[in-house]
């Protein structure tokens, strides 16, 4: 299977609901496809990560959901984003915090940008 077919396929579920609840979901995951596609992240190291964080949110107690599984899927990319230099803790809070002031700033309907 090519990546497009892949990329196709799992945007749709069987019940024809959109595959991803939030738009976030989609886009974590799309990250983390390139990543692994370009081989900036390896494939073993993505999954243990991954595993590590759902396993300790299913100790605390957190329910199976979705919140739950992005949430686990969004910190184990932070982690492996630093872990690897790819970019530290300190990066992800600086961007996240830009497109936040970007998107507040931005009037409805118009193109997000971030500044220089």
């Amino acid at each position: 299977m090519t990546r497009p077919e892949i990329s196709r396929a799992s945007l749709r579920s069987r019940d024809r609901n959109p595959a991803f609840q939030e738009q976030w979901h989609a886009q974590v995951v799309a990250i983390v496809e390139l990543l692994l596609a370009s081989g900036k992240l390896d494939p073993e190291d993505w999954s243990q990560a991954l595993g590590a964080e759902l396993e300790k949110r299913a100790r605390a107690g957190e329910t199976d959901d979705d919140a739950t599984y992005y949430g686990a899927f969004k910190a184990a990319l932070e982690l492996v984003l630093d872990r690897t230099g790819i970019a530290s803790y300190s990066e992800v809070d600086r961007r996240e915090s830009a497109w936040r002031q970007a998107y507040l700033s931005t009037p409805h309907g118009r193109p997000v940008a971030l500044p220089g």
